[in-house]
């Protein structure tokens, strides 16, 4: 068990050092990258990382003016950087208009440093913003071994103790005695590189291995204390406690090179992912591990990419040295490989090899040709080399191979498509021509077009042309074949697509209302059946079937538009009826119409104080208020007749919808002049527009006295009549110093239930007061020179109070004026009158 949780112990303090490397590592992966930035030659990128920084641009609405500073601090030439800009248009860049921030900060700050630091580092718009540079820049094969976070090369600590591990001070061993005599010892090597073992005395271990240390413990006890070892009766298991910690340094051209505290366990990939591997001068292929002052061992990185193999990853010890050395040869791959970046070149590796550490080249390579750009002792220059000669080039310092891709063009091919039976793509053999092609397409559709038929071309500058064919007389052999070139399109045209689509519209008490697509013969009960046969309350009399007119009389005075037949039909769609044996036309319009005798159940509903509250069917069209009281049973007694409401839902016509809609444009045009908010006038429409239904005021007490008469309204299709108790208070509400509810008073007139809210506000408007009834009715205040002659008030009634609109106060500017006119106006006055 304490093995264990020491072992645990370690692992959790390595654990933390290796999550402190991948929260640090992003920082210096930025720096390097926007270091290389100055080595980017635009005009030896490809087309395709151009189109990848201009999508990945694009993605982020990254403008041009950002691109051109980002790019100059980072450290890119400016000449570089206007051929980047030039090369972006050459390929006809679609970059979105609207201006994105893009460096705004996603995370606010905390206060706390290290969580701040954290959240600067999941900044996206940064990270992005280099991604998208990325494209640009070629990586070094293997960098991303060392700087991805799923890949640690952390020390497994939970192993059994290696037999060849070799002890040293700060080592802890465990010692267990079992059998006769039972006993147990945890023991650290001292810096002298021995343990002290009570009645034992002091053992030397230090650079023994784990193995050699048990055997001489296991002599040391037996010839001291435990007698019973040589017979075999007691037993001694050694084994490794907490292990110890080693330094290292590592030199060189290493990401973060400085000495490192490691466990004893670990070995030289282990040092090399903690220091971030070799940085941009560093090399992959050539690591030594130097043990007093002796290179012992030889890495290289390109054995664990290529194959798997951690050769030479011995087990560090402490004080071990890492040398990173510079790279001899590096050359880059771009293009057409599986695995573009820079390579290390060794000495005897031929481009061949390179190739091959890239993966090959991708199924689109153009492998005649390779493009090679190489520094001369004054300046770059650009050759290209055969692809069968891979194998005997050497590369040389900073050459770059790049790739290209096969063209998007076919040195075979012809297609042909529309009316034949197999459209599609084919191989343009020797003398093909435009009748054995019909043939390979398995010949013409019964719908072709034989008059005439197209074959596009290109000429040899690559401009287009369009050669016609009269396709009948070369079918007949009257006209000569035509020979195929690279790249015809031939098209066949179908009759079909050469005249207006035909249909027959169907309207009215149908099933299913719409467009039939025409069919020769069709009739009427073959539109009907087509859709879905008739509604319950189709009419069978007047049917209406339209036809255009093609050849009307233009001159004549009143020229016919259209036929009309009008048809009775058998609701069993017998055949012997005139109308089965009237023959539809294209674009011929039926219409069944509504039969006229036919009713839906029309539905009201009555609330409140009657005897027998609930909906009803209307019994005619001329059911009134006063039928539907009748039928509700009468009133109850606390049935309060002044405040009966009749809600009537909207239920617009078009015509009344159009004239709602014209009505309430113009109040909002209206109000906009006189200085109403926007925003409040257009949720005063939705509003309006919302609303499902109306309160329609009435007079139910007279109503019942006097039924059927005009105040007596008829009834409609989802009515509601409400007739509440009696109510016994008074609301009053607006510009009030305090707005209540106050019982209903007859002897207090208007102005008495204002006092009781308080009085008027100070912005209240005095003689637009007005008062909502119980009922819906609305009545407003009369006013005469100083006179108020405000609204009665009845139980249930409602009180608003407006604000008075405030007087636009006059500039100084606008007064200055006003006095000027004024004064010129007196003036002349005062000349007339001296004359």
């Amino acid at each position: 068990m304490r093995v264990k949780n020491a072992t645990l112990h370690l692992g959790l303090r390595t654990q933390l050092f290796y999550i402190l490397l991948i929260v640090i590592f992003p920082f210096f992966g930025l720096a390097q990258k926007t270091q290389e930035l100055g080595t980017v030659k635009v005009e030896e990128l490809t087309e395709d990382q151009i189109r990848d920084f201009i999508s990945e641009s694009n993605k982020l609405n990254i403008q041009d003016d950002q691109i051109e500073e980002y790019a100059l601090q980072q450290g890119m030439n400016s000449t570089e950087v206007v051929k980047l800009k030039e090369r972006i248009k050459l390929l006809d860049r679609n970059k979105p208009n609207n201006d994105t921030k893009y460096l705004q900060r996603e995370k606010p700050l905390t206060g706390n440093r290290l969580q701040d630091s954290i959240s600067f580092l999941e900044q996206k718009p940064v990270l992005d913003l280099n991604n998208a540079f990325s494209s640009l820049i070629a990586e070094n094969y293997g960098k991303g071994v060392f700087s991805n976070s799923k890949i640690t090369f952390e020390p497994n600590l939970r192993i059994p103790t290696p037999k060849n591990y070799q002890l040293a001070a700060d080592d802890e061993l465990i010692i267990d005695v079992t059998g006769y005599s039972e006993a147990n010892y945890t023991l650290k090597i001292s810096p002298e590189g021995v343990i002290r073992i009570p009645l034992v005395g002091p053992i030397a271990l230090s650079g023994y291995t784990i193995e050699q240390a048990k055997k001489i413990i296991t002599q040391k006890l037996a010839s001291t204390i435990y007698n019973d070892i040589k017979n075999g009766k007691t037993f001694v298991d050694v084994n490794l406690g907490v292990i110890r910690s080693i330094k290292i340094t590592i030199i060189g051209e290493a990401t973060l090179p400085g000495t490192y505290t490691l466990p004893s366990l670990a070995s030289a990939y282990n040092a090399l992912y903690a220091c971030g591997g070799p940085n941009i001068n560093g090399s992959y292929r050539n690591i030594q591990l130097i043990r007093n002052n002796i290179t012992v061992a030889k890495i290289d990185v390109y054995d664990y990419l290529l194959k798997g193999e951690k050769k030479n990853n011995i087990r560090l010890m402490d004080q071990d040295v890492i040398k990173i050395n510079t790279y001899n040869i590096r050359v880059e791959l771009k293009g057409e490989v599986k695995k573009p970046g820079l390579y290390d070149v060794e000495k005897g590796e031929t481009l061949a090899t390179i190739i091959k550490f890239a993966g090959g080249v991708t199924d689109n390579a153009y492998t005649a040709k390779i493009k090679v750009f190489r520094n001369t002792a004054t300046d770059r220059e650009l050759s290209t080399i055969n692809a069968a000669d891979v194998s005997k080039i050497f590369p040389q310092k900073g050459d770059s191979y790049t790739f290209g891709k096969i063209l998007n063009r076919f040195a075979n091919r012809v297609s042909i498509k529309g009316a034949v039976y197999r459209p599609g793509e084919f191989e343009l053999k020797d003398s093909l021509t435009l009748t054995r092609l019909i043939l390979e397409a398995d010949g013409l559709r019964e719908d072709a077009f034989v008059g005439r038929a197209s074959i596009h071309r290109l000429k040899s500058d690559l401009s287009p042309e369009i050669v016609s064919v009269e396709l009948a007389k070369l079918l007949n052999g009257d006209i000569p074949d035509i020979t195929l070139k690279k790249e015809d399109r031939v098209v066949i045209y179908s009759k079909f697509e050469l005249k207006e689509g035909y249909y027959i519209t169907v309207g009215g008490e149908i099933a299913n209302p719409g467009v039939v697509l025409y069919e020769e013969g069709m009739t009427i009960y073959d539109v009907i059946m087509m859709g879905g046969g008739l509604k319950e309350n189709a009419s069978v009399q007047h049917l209406e079937v339209s036809r255009r007119i093609k050849n009307a009389d233009a001159k004549a005075a009143n020229p016919q538009t259209a036929i009309i037949f009008e048809q009775d039909i058998n609701a069993n769609y017998s055949s012997d009826s005139l109308i089965s044996k009237i023959t539809l036309l294209p674009f011929d319009e039926i219409y069944i119409r509504p039969a006229p005798g036919y009713f839906t159940q029309k539905n009201v509903v009555i609330e409140g104080e009657v005897i027998y509250a609930g909906k009803y069917t209307l019994a005619s069209k001329n059911d009134r208020i006063s039928d539907l009281v009748k039928r509700a049973g009468g009133l109850t007694q606390q049935a309060y007749l002044d405040g009966a409401v009749l809600v009537r839902s909207r239920q617009f016509t078009k015509t009344e919808l159009a004239n709602s809609q014209a009505g309430l444009n113009n109040l909002m045009k209206q109000n906009l002049q006189a200085g109403v908010p926007s925003i409040i006038l257009q949720n005063d429409i939705n509003g309006a527009f919302k609303k499902k239904s109306d309160n329609v005021g009435i007079n139910l007490a007279k109503i019942l006295k006097e039924p059927n008469t005009l105040i007596d309204l008829y009834l409609n299709d989802g009515d509601t009549l409400r007739i509440p108790k009696q109510i016994q208070t008074v609301r009053v509400n607006g510009e009030v110093l305090y707005p209540a509810l106050v019982r209903y008073d007859k002897n207090y007139g208007f102005r008495r239930y204002i006092i009781a809210s308080g009085g008027f506000g100070d912005r209240a408007s005095t003689k637009k007061p007005y008062v909502i009834y119980a009922n819906g009715a609305v009545k407003g205040t009369k006013s005469f020179l100083f006179f108020r002659n405000y609204p009665q008030i009845i139980p249930g009634a409602e009180i608003f109070v407006p604000a008075k609109k405030e007087n636009e106060r006059l500039k100084p500017i606008q007064l200055i004026s006003a006095f000027s006119a004024l004064a010129s106006t007196m003036a002349i006055i005062f000349t007339l009158l001296q004359r």
